[in-house]
């Protein structure tokens, strides 16, 4: 096996075990959440991550019998989000700023979603193979999609009439 096979092998385990400490964290931060909202955005990250494991695992299991990228390898399809899902945990929150404990888990999770989007990136940058690069911008669009959910969640919780305002800007009447 080539060296960049053995690289990317051994990247792929440290992402499986990223992905592996992104679960625990947000099954960890579901469970001390005080609001119903933030357990929900936790609860629903922690199944994303699953996926991810899986994914990521498969792919290490394929590429370890042949060093080879197949169309199949580079598809990333992780279960879609129910089209309500953020709207739901907008519901369960409170019209309050949020609790101190909450905003602080939610950081954490944005710190470690951008050090996954900056891993798969960097990952990305190196990959010689078009389906490898694929794959790994895949991974680099999920990651950020968590990053976007937990910071337009923690947004509101820390200041929900002004994130009311900038979400409803288009029906703020000038006149």
């Amino acid at each position: 096996m080539a060296v960049r096979e053995c690289l990317i092998l051994k990247d792929l385990q440290i992402a499986i075990q990223m992905e592996q400490d992104g679960k625990k964290y947000y099954d960890q931060a579901a469970y001390n959440a005080k609001s119903e909202g933030v357990r929900a955005i936790f609860s629903h990250l922690a199944i994303g991550e699953v996926y991810h494991i899986q994914r990521i695992q498969e792919i290490y299991d394929a590429l370890e019998k042949d060093p080879t990228w197949t169309e199949d390898m580079c598809e990333f399809n992780p279960p879609a989000a129910d089209a309500s899902f953020f709207a739901d945990a907008m519901a369960k929150a409170e019209m309050a700023a949020g609790d101190a404990d909450d905003l602080k888990a939610l950081d954490i999770g944005l710190s470690m979603e951008q050090k996954s989007i900056e891993f798969y990136q960097n990952l990305a940058k190196q990959a010689q193979d078009p389906k490898e690069r694929r794959f790994l911008l895949s991974l680099v669009n999920e990651e950020r999609g968590h990053y976007y959910y937990l910071m337009d969640y923690r947004n509101y919780l820390a200041d929900p009439a002004d994130w009311y305002f900038i979400k409803e800007m288009g029906h703020v009447d000038g006149g």
